[in-house]
């Protein structure tokens, strides 16, 4: 079976077991280098002893298999020898997770905040045992904060660990922190760009609710801006420390308890002293994105938190104090959220002291010229560009889409027009190409009837009541509501009631 092998054959195709595998072997002076390849995925394994080779081979052969399926679903691999020094790895370009010259530093060069006990990689060098799954709070390459979510794999042979495989993948951590005397970095309401009278109502409420410790809960769709109306929040009002950010939904709700209470060193492997979001924002503000996405079971533990003003991370034996504003915000309408058990009652009731809706884009047509010749601005600075604005048939086009991702997607379509501006306006042609294949919003104009045909019998008046018709019926199936057609549409509350009741609808 391993004829190939121990001969010396440098390459080819091994059937092991129920496998098959692809491998090279290189022989050094005092050793035998082994590649065992599935896919991308390379093993080394080196052996100081020449004599056993075969038996050697076998055992390493009974191991890789484990070692290939784990490694199937990875953002990254690092094989580490017993002396801690990294001999392979394979990571993306541009990782998170660790910087590209890694072979030959030893683990805790990369990882310096690690040790032998928190280190999942000298753990299994040391012990012989593997461990699966587990959790590693670390500064990455770049001074960025990441979790690890490991399975580490020692390779044994003869009773003696010969290298590491350490499978990871890595989860960068959503979050902003602004401390005190910061602010600049916050948004203000000044920079809330509006005209539309809805939204200048909320920024008047924002204004009168900043300066209490209540808490606030936000509902908006995804792209409307609740980062904007959180960080306003905090701005207006008096708190003296940090404004910091979590987006629940970029954290597997296997790590965010850690995430939000804090751990102390040794409470499991991996485990490092670390503050939770709590601890960070204590006499500030902590605004917590899309809850929503935030496991029932960790929701309740959320709120008996709250209700306690007092946190133990986990691990610890104290219950730490904080004093911090909740700002929470969903991207749902929590009444579905609730009725579909992914919002508990107990905890809306809890953050949603004051409630605070943000109406999406295509509800405030008044607001994109003015949103997007600020993007223009913005773009053109970044850019290098000269776009003077929007023409008015371009700007009509923007007003009769339906912009599902809200002022996000406005932004990130004007973005792309100033790009490719071949004018120094934007022009029908600019955001067509931007947004081809997107057009069809609920608010486009409906085509014409095909019983409209320029003939004898034709009347403009009944075509155009018609056509009228059809757009009011159309702006009342999307809006649900008199107020928000109205909006819509451009037209008073009592203009639309008056129409309505023309056409019978």
């Amino acid at each position: 079976m391993l004829n190939c092998i121990q001969a010396g054959k440098k390459s080819g195709k091994l059937d092991w077991k129920i496998r098959a595998f692809q491998y090279t072997m290189k022989r050094e002076q005092k050793s035998i280098v082994l590649s065992v390849e599935s896919g991308e995925i390379q093993i080394f394994l080196y052996s100081h002893e020449q004599k056993g080779r075969a038996g050697m081979l076998e055992r390493f052969l009974d191991q890789i298999g484990e070692v290939l399926r784990l490694c199937e679903d990875t953002d990254g691999i690092l094989v580490v020898n017993r002396e801690g020094i990294i001999e392979y790895h394979r990571i993306p370009l541009n990782s998170y997770w660790c910087s590209q010259d890694t072979v030959g530093r030893h683990i805790l060069e990369l990882y310096p905040e690690l040790d032998g006990e928190s280190s999942t990689i000298l753990t299994a060098l040391r012990t012989g045992r593997a461990s699966y799954n587990v959790l590693q709070d670390i500064n990455n390459h770049r001074g960025e904060r990441v979790l690890l979510e490991s399975t580490t794999i020692p390779i044994v042979v003869d009773g003696r660990v010969e290298c590491v495989v350490d499978s990871s993948k890595y989860h960068t951590i959503d979050q902003r922190v602004i401390r005190g005397g910061e602010g600049g970095g916050l948004s203000t309401l000044d920079r809330m760009l509006t005209e539309d009278p809805a939204m200048l109502a909320l920024k008047s409420r924002i204004r009168d609710v900043a300066g209490l410790d209540s808490s606030v809960l936000i509902y908006g769709e995804t792209g409307t801006g609740k980062e904007l109306v959180a960080e306003s929040l905090h701005s207006e009002g008096g708190r003296a420390g940090p404004f910091v950010s979590q987006n629940c939904a970029a954290i597997p709700a296997t790590l965010l308890e850690s995430l939000f209470f804090g751990t102390e060193k040794g409470s499991y492997t991996g485990a490092l002293t670390r503050k939770g979001l709590l601890e960070e924002a204590d006499g500030g503000t902590l605004f917590l994105d899309e809850i929503n996405s935030m496991d029932p079971a960790l929701q309740a533990k959320l709120l008996k938190v709250l209700e306690e003003k007092k946190v133990r991370r986990l691990g610890g034996s104290r219950d730490i104090p904080f004093d911090v504003r909740i700002v929470a915000a969903v991207n749902e309408k929590p009444q579905k959220l609730i009725r579909e058990g992914r919002l508990r009652e107990d905890l809306y009731y809890r953050l949603g002291v004051i409630r605070l809706t943000l109406p999406p884009l295509r509800e405030r047509l008044c607001d994109i010229g003015p949103l997007a010749d600020y993007f223009i601005e913005h773009y053109n600075r970044k850019l290098h560009r000269r776009v003077r604005g929007l023409s008015e048939r371009a700007l009509r086009l923007l007003r009769g889409y339906a912009w599902p991702g809200n002022v996000r997607e406005l932004k990130n379509a004007i973005e792309g027009a100033v790009a490719v501006a071949r004018g120094e306006r934007l022009t029908v042609e600019d955001m067509e190409e931007i947004l081809a294949g997107r057009l069809g919003g609920l608010n486009r104009p409906p085509e014409l009837p095909e019983a409209l045909r320029l003939e004898e019998s034709f009347s403009l008046t009944r075509a155009l009541d018609s056509y009228e018709r059809e757009l009011l019926s159309r702006a009342m199936q999307q809006a649900g509501s008199i107020s928000q057609a109205a909006r819509l549409l451009g037209l008073s509350r009592q203009n639309l009631k008056y129409k309505l009741k023309k056409f019978d609808l």
